[in-house]
């Protein structure tokens, strides 16, 4: 049976992934079509690639569907300055690139591969490899201003929707966001700001200043990042139970913006 994890982060796993090498030419990144001339400057940086995608067209309306759900959400939908590429690569080439592993992240990638794209790019990126036949996501803790992975398995959401959701949540914690779930499952994932505080008091000073009354969507509530003690800025948001939420919360919002924006 598969198993199906949601929330699992782990910081810096990007470096321990690349376990293998062997020589190989350097790879072609295409701009996503319908987007902009990509910038090699621009602040937030994308590329998409497939695994065990039965077919060009699947992978190209997943990247669809991934990029019309950022452009709706706040703060994204506020910023312009995006560079979305893809890679297409053949079953052969793909088995060469990836390999699965019993370990987490659940796929190794080849030490040249990274270099190729950092190469073209001359920039950081956030690389989203999307398997098709996989039913583990993950991500790692970084931030803005750093080169990391995400791992989407394709199989493991219901529908589109919860597809998008999951990918929202697991690029908020490349970008620095806490999982603010209380459960088990969110334990591997540190407290620590902008949205994961061990106190009340420490949760006053990072986000006390967005309590504005009784209406507002922002407090002190308790459970986050795995333990029930911990305090989270909303009730809900995509950092904790992405099905349930449309939104990334103002408190996570305000930190995307800055972080994007420095």
């Amino acid at each position: 049976m598969r198993k199906s994890i949601r929330r699992l982060k782990i910081g810096g796993f990007f470096f321990l992934i690349l376990l293998f090498y062997s020589g190989a030419s350097a790879y072609d990144i295409e701009p996503y079509a319908g987007e902009p001339v990509s910038k090699t400057d621009a602040r937030f940086n994308l590329v998409f690639c497939p695994l065990n995608y039965p077919d060009q067209e699947s992978f190209q309306e997943d990247i669809q569907a991934l990029i019309r759900s950022l452009r709706k959400v706040k703060p994204f939908n506020e910023l312009n300055s995006f560079s979305f590429h893809y890679i297409n690569l053949s079953k052969e080439e793909a088995s060469v690139i990836f390999k699965p592993s019993q370990n987490l992240p659940p796929i190794r990638v080849r030490k040249d591969f990274i270099n190729d794209l950092s190469l073209k790019l001359k920039t950081v990126y956030k690389l989203i490899i999307l398997d098709a036949r996989g039913s583990v996501s993950c991500s790692e803790l970084s931030s803005a201003d750093k080169t990391s992975l995400i791992v989407l398995g394709r199989s493991r959401y219901k529908d589109k929707d919860s597809f998008v959701k999951g990918f929202l949540h697991e690029l908020g914690h490349s970008l620095g966001l806490r999982d603010e779930s209380p459960g088990a499952q969110a334990a591997l994932c540190p407290p620590g700001p902008p949205n994961c505080a061990v106190t009340k008091e420490e949760a006053r000073s990072w986000w006390g200043d967005l309590i504005t009354g009784q209406d507002s969507r922002v407090g002190y509530f308790e459970g986050c990042c795995g333990n029930r003690d911990y305090f989270r800025p909303t009730i809900a948001s995509l950092m904790n139970d992405p099905d349930k939420a449309g939104d990334f919360g103002p408190v996570n919002e305000r930190y995307l913006r800055e972080a994007l924006r420095n």
